[in-house]
């Protein structure tokens, strides 16, 4: 069967506006969708919310049980959009900075990749048991000072709250 001319065009044609695409992102990496389109370019990639430009703060404890929990805020605070993907760093401390315990990470089936612009927040949650873990049901016999870094970071941030050292966890950032 010989293919009909409307056939033969029509794959002239999609061949051709395959070769165009091609040949609009040629030297560079593809456009992430996100901008103006129409073969400029290739919008910035932003970085990893981090150092001067990340303000790390903590709401006031709260009980639920026997756990306690609080919210670690992370803001952008520079001009410029930054990304903030996967765990925090979190250690329950002593007054002198020793680590009492390392924060374990809540599971997770995945985490999200945030683009925070200037003044955007994200959140993690940290939760304590105010029991003692070796199932003797007593209270947790000491409290630690939470220390936070960001993920992706290298900045350490102490916080003004203090939690039970028996056991915690942290959740991805959200």
């Amino acid at each position: 069967m010989k293919p009909s001319g409307t056939f033969v065009a029509a794959i002239v044609f999609a061949a051709t506006a395959i070769g165009m695409a091609a040949s609009a992102s040629a030297g560079g990496p593809p456009n992430d969708g996100g901008g103006g389109g129409g073969g400029g370019a290739p919008a910035a990639t932003p970085g990893s919310c981090s150092g001067a430009g990340l303000s790390v703060t903590s709401g006031p404890v709260e009980p639920a049980n026997t756990l306690r929990h609080v919210v670690v805020t992370f803001t952008n605070t520079s001009s410029t959009q930054c990304t903030l993907v996967g765990y925090p760093d979190a250690n329950l401390v002593t007054a002198a900075g020793g680590v009492l315990v390392h924060v374990d990470r809540q599971p997770a089936l995945a985490s999200h990749l945030l683009h925070l612009n200037p003044g955007d927040t994200a959140t993690a949650t940290v939760e304590s048991s105010a029991l003692d873990v070796n199932g003797s049901g007593n209270p947790c016999p000491r409290e630690g000072t939470l220390v936070v870094t960001a993920p992706g970071d290298s900045v350490a941030h102490t916080l003004p709250v203090a939690l039970p050292i028996c056991h915690a966890t942290i959740s991805n950032v959200d």
